[in-house]
């Protein structure tokens, strides 16, 4: 199991009080990264009743799958699609909307008294709607739940959520998330492109798209985005956002005559191919993606750190999804750039940066960051402005145990044992090294990155090696021993006098823990030496080699 974040349980408790104070149809709103998903587990494994789960792509299904197992592992979970009817068998079903309109019938026969809908901005549809009043969740009953997540608690077609539910009963901001290290900041800049877009009607609260398109899906306006991310991209990976999938095509086109490894996703792609343009951009084979209507819910890869909103618009919701691909945190990954290509709108409204702070007027200052520029005018307009307090995160980028990076491995040393997590298609395995060589499994699932190292945190935890491997553990503060000196002048490592057992630790670390090279990677593959050879440093790569021809 993972332990939850203290907002998350802040959380549980809120849906759970609102819930026996009569409270039946509860919205729950965090932002993109923050793990609503891990949050409804939390709820199902509490009320620990016949429970569906609606998400509105079929994608999102088996997702939803991995991270409820995370929270609640002994859960008897299916799934409802189109090919797939397990769910109807199960006590949790993840269902497709789509799908589960047409088993209204059978649904019905399950008795459900939770139903929690993933992505809710999308609830006051049709088919949602049905799907709720026929499974008797909108007539209050006290036996019910229903319980709705999202990162946007608003539509941009004006229509209210308060259709459906009747609170939200918690909600946490995009910049207290940034603050309190559970999302990473983001750099900002604004690019004018020099058309104009005032001219283009609205449909459903934002820009007609196919009068949009006619105006910024061409050559100039093209060829200023690739310029642009080659000018200030630095190497970054991420995501642009078009407006029509012929945008998304001529985006990405623009971007590989400038000789950057780009392709464009859509809806309309056959799925087998955009599995695969994905997959390759998680094994860092492809530098950007172009696309339109796919990556703005339920796509997550964390290290992507650009996001360049190339199509206007004036829906907030679609603003925050877009930008929230690039918000989640990892392993080396300081902040996200956003660059907006501004369009001259005159009587138009335009989301920007500004959306994110929860404020229609702000501006960024040159050079500041989001956080650093709410915490400015913060300053500018009250002097005895003090800082907020904000819960500490306790995994990734700022985590208080010492993981280093491997490769694309990561390893946390707890002195006789490690814990990995392993790269895999595009995600991690939790490990844990055992004392008879061999390495086992933490999770049977490859997960996220910070699910993963969660994971193994909570292993340690449980191993009560929390002295040994936190970052300001006291003995980090004590001087270096003598033998570590000794190293350090054998290994030519300069160092300040007064140095500290955890600074030289680290020191030597860093030259000595280094990958272990192919040709030991390949012998001890050849020989069957370890399982996972590709975890190991050069020292203990070398010491393996040494014992086996030794005893050979």
């Amino acid at each position: 199991m993972i332990e939850p974040r203290e907002y998350q349980k802040e959380a549980l408790k809120k849906v759970l009080k609102k819930y026996k104070s009569g409270i039946t149809r509860q919205l729950v709103s965090l932002p993109t990264g923050t793990g609503k998903t891990i949050l409804f587990g939390l709820v199902a494994e509490k009320l620990r009743t016949n429970t569906l789960i609606l998400a509105h792509r079929e994608e999102l299904l088996y997702q939803a799958k991995s991270k409820l197992k995370l929270i609640y592992p002994d859960a008897d979970i299916g799934i409802l699609k189109a090919q797939e009817k397990s769910g109807l068998n199960s006590e949790i079903c993840i269902a497709s909307v789509q799908t589960a309109i047409r088993h209204i019938p059978e649904l019905i026969s399950r008795k459900y008294n939770l139903l929690i809908c993933d992505e809710a901005h999308h609830a006051v549809s049709k088919s949602y709607k049905k799907i709720f009043s026929s499974l008797g969740f909108m007539n209050d009953d006290e036996n019910k739940l229903l319980l709705g997540v999202t990162a946007t608690a608003f539509r941009g077609d004006n229509t209210g959520l308060g259709e459906v539910f009747q609170e939200i009963v918690f909600e946490r901001s995009i910049a207290a998330m940034m603050k309190a290290g559970y999302l990473c900041d983001i750099r900002c800049l604004e690019v004018n492109t020099g058309e104009d877009i005032s001219c283009v009607h609205l449909q459903t609260g934002d820009f007609a798209v196919n009068e949009l398109a006619q105006l910024i899906d061409i050559p100039e306006r093209n060829n200023l985005v690739a310029d642009t991310y080659i000018e200030h991209g630095e190497n970054r990976r991420g995501v642009v956002f078009g407006v029509k999938v012929e945008h998304a095509l001529n985006l990405a086109q623009a971007f590989k005559e400038r000789g950057i490894s780009c392709e464009a996703v859509y809806g309309e792609m056959p799925n087998d191919q955009r599995k695969d343009i994905l997959s390759r951009y998680e094994k860092k084979e492809i530098q950007v993606l172009c696309n339109v209507g796919v990556l703005t819910e339920g796509w997550d890869v964390p290290d992507t750190d650009i996001i360049m909103m190339a199509r206007p618009t004036k829906s907030k919701g679609l603003y925050v999804q877009c930008v929230g691909r690039g918000l989640r945190i990892s392993p080396g990954k300081k902040d996200c750039l956003l660059i907006d290509f501004v369009d001259i709108a005159k009587r138009h409204k335009l989301c920007n940066a500004g959306t994110l702070a929860g404020k229609d007027k702000f501006k960024i200052p040159r050079n500041l960051t989001l956080l650093e520029a709410i915490e400015y005018e913060e300053r500018e307009r009250n002097p005895d402005y003090q800082e907020p307090e904000y819960e500490e995160i306790d995994i990734l980028g700022r985590s208080l145990y010492v993981w280093k990076a491997l490769g694309e491995n990561y390893v946390l040393s707890l002195g006789n044992q490690k814990l990995y997590c392993k790269h895999d298609n595009g995600g991690y395995i939790p490990l844990v090294s055992l004392q008879s060589g061999t390495v086992g499994l933490l999770s049977d699932e490859i997960l996220p990155i910070g699910y993963a190292m969660g994971v193994c945190e909570d292993y340690a935890r449980n191993m009560k090696a929390d002295n040994f491997v936190l970052k300001d553990a006291e003995w980090r503060r004590e001087p270096a021993t003598e033998k570590q000196i000794k190293t350090l002048l054998k290994l030519g490592i300069t160092f300040q006098e007064g140095i500290t057992k955890g600074e030289a630790a680290q020191k030597i670390s860093e030259v000595m823990d280094t990958t272990a090279t192919k040709k030991q990677i390949w012998y001890i593959k050849t020989h069957k030496l370890h399982s996972f050879p590709e975890l190991l440093t050069k020292r203990e790569a070398m010491q393996i080699i040494s014992n086996y021809k030794e005893n050979t």
